[in-house]
Order: structure tokens, then sequence, then C-alpha cells
């Protein structure tokens, strides 16, 4: 039951994280004027932008309901799992609350217009807190395989790279600066280091140059430790700058978007699970459940 309900959680929270995305695309984000219910109703909406937000805050509630389950399962049933996975499901519990009531005032406030810099911010910190519940379930999982990565794993300064320009992408995509250095690369707004002095070309810039650090960082941590976790975020972080960058040169074609969002999160959530945690190995158990 556990397993399954961790299971359910994961895959339910990156759906809705990719869900987002597609509502933040199509800008569906105010289709349903009322919270939680669409039109105050449990009718299915008429129009395609409604139905898409609609299915966004279901796919939302059903995630809620096994991340409540993953938790009380572990901290009233399995009490013998790890206090580490009993730790992480609780932060996932409470950023399920807080992501919730987020939504909420994003909806009343109508942050998704990003009319203000307020909206923005509001914006991108439902994402991060997005992400630190999948984050926190796929730790669960690891916890509960009671798996440590002492010498195989990705590296905490790598993965701290990594986070940063993903912090950093979300940033961009919430304030409207996509498109501030135009539909090219390498290039911004036509040169190599464009005019910084508006606040979203620099924030684009700022992310790309932070993106090829990362790009260096983990083909750094392949060579010094070459193993199959390091190769394989190695390409998983190529494939990531190859969806980012056709995203960018096909003006934000909305299939290459869609991929792009999924790939971030997927890359997030797999290098998460085979962080480096601990440097003295330990024998690999039965898992905790």
């Amino acid at each position: 039951m556990l397993r399954l309900s961790l299971g359910l959680a994961i895959l339910f929270t990156y759906i809705v994280m990719i869900w987002g995305g597609a509502v933040r695309s199509t800008d569906s984000g105010l289709a349903c004027p009322d919270w939680p219910l669409c039109y105050g109703n449990f009718q299915l909406p008429k129009e395609t932008s409604a139905k898409l937000e609609m299915g966004h805050r279901t796919v939302s509630g059903l995630a809620g309901i096994f991340v409540f389950l993953t938790f009380f399962l572990l901290w009233f049933k399995y009490k013998t799992a790890p206090k580490s996975a009993k730790i992480a499901s609780l932060v996932a519990l409470l950023f399920t609350i807080s992501a919730a009531l987020t939504g909420m005032k994003m909806i009343r406030l109508e942050a998704p217009n990003l009319k203000y810099v307020s909206h923005m911010l509001l914006e991108s910190f439902h994402i991060y807190e997005s992400m630190i519940i999948l984050g926190a379930l796929v730790l669960t999982y690891r916890f509960l395989q009671r798996e440590e990565k002492p010498s195989g794993g990705v590296p905490l300064w790598a993965y701290a790279f990594a986070l940063t320009t993903m912090i950093t992408g979300v940033l961009v995509r919430y304030t409207g600066s996509g498109e501030a250095c135009g539909h090219e690369w390498p290039t911004c707004a036509g040169k190599l280091i464009p005019d910084l002095t508006n606040w979203q070309v620099a924030l684009q810039f700022a992310h790309r140059n932070i993106a090829y650090v990362t790009w260096l960082a983990f083909l750094l941590a392949m060579v010094s430790n070459f193993n199959r976790t390091t190769l394989t975020a190695f390409v998983f972080i190529n494939l990531q700058f190859l969806f980012a960058i056709s995203m960018v040169v096909s003006g934000f074609f909305l299939p290459l978007v869609f991929l792009d969002t999924a790939m971030g999160f997927f890359l997030f959530a797999w290098l998460t699970y085979n962080l480096q945690l601990s440097k003295t190995p330990e024998p690999r158990v039965k898992p905790a459940w």
C-alpha cells in the first residue's frame, strides 16, 4: 500500500507540474475564475482553456490525496520506517498544503496575468513549492530503499549548479523574460554580450550563462568520476540543452515548450534521487516497506 501510494504521489505531482506548464503556455491560468471549482460548480466547462485549467486542479487534488496518504501510512502504520523518510513525507505534505493556498491566492489576485512583479514572484514561488514537493517525495522513496550513493552518485556541487539553472529558468518563464533575447542562440539581442540595462534581458542572459556553467560542471563530474550515473546525468543535461535551444530558436513552439518542461522536471527528480548524500559506503539492504 505504501509503495503504491508513494508511487502515485510522485507520478501525479510530476503530471501536475507538466500540466501547469501547459496551462501557463496557453494562458489558461484564469480560464476558471473561481477556486477551487470552475464557475462555481462541478460541471465540465465548455471552453478548452477552462477544461485545461480544471483538469490541472483535478490532478492536483489527486496528487494531494496521495501525498497525505503516504504521510499517514509512514507516520501511523509503518512506524519502523526510517525517520528521514518520515520527515521527507512531512515536508511534502506541508508544501502541498502551502501550494494549494498559493494557488487559491493566485486566482484571487489574478496573478497569471503577470501584470505586477508581485504576480511574477508569486507564480515563480508556486513552481518552487511544486519542486520541493516532488523532491521530498523522491527522497522519501530513496530513504525507504535505504540506499546510499557514496561514490557513484551526482556530486552535490554539480547538483547545486543544476538547481540554480532551474530556479533562474522558472524566473525567466514567469517574469515574461523568455523572449528577451529574441529567438536566437547563442547570441542575445544580436550580441554575445547584450545591453544589460533591461532587467529581463539581464535575467535571460544570466540564466543562459549559469546553464553553460552547469554543463561544464557535469562534464567535469563525469570526467573526474566516470560511472553510469555521471554519464547518464551528462546525457540528460545535453538533452535538456537540446530542448531549451530548440524551443528558443523555434519561437517557443508549444510542443517543444512541453518537452522542455517535461524534461526539466524529470531531470530535477532524477538528479535528486541520484544525489550523493553520504561519503561513507553502506551496504544495500532490503527496502523498508
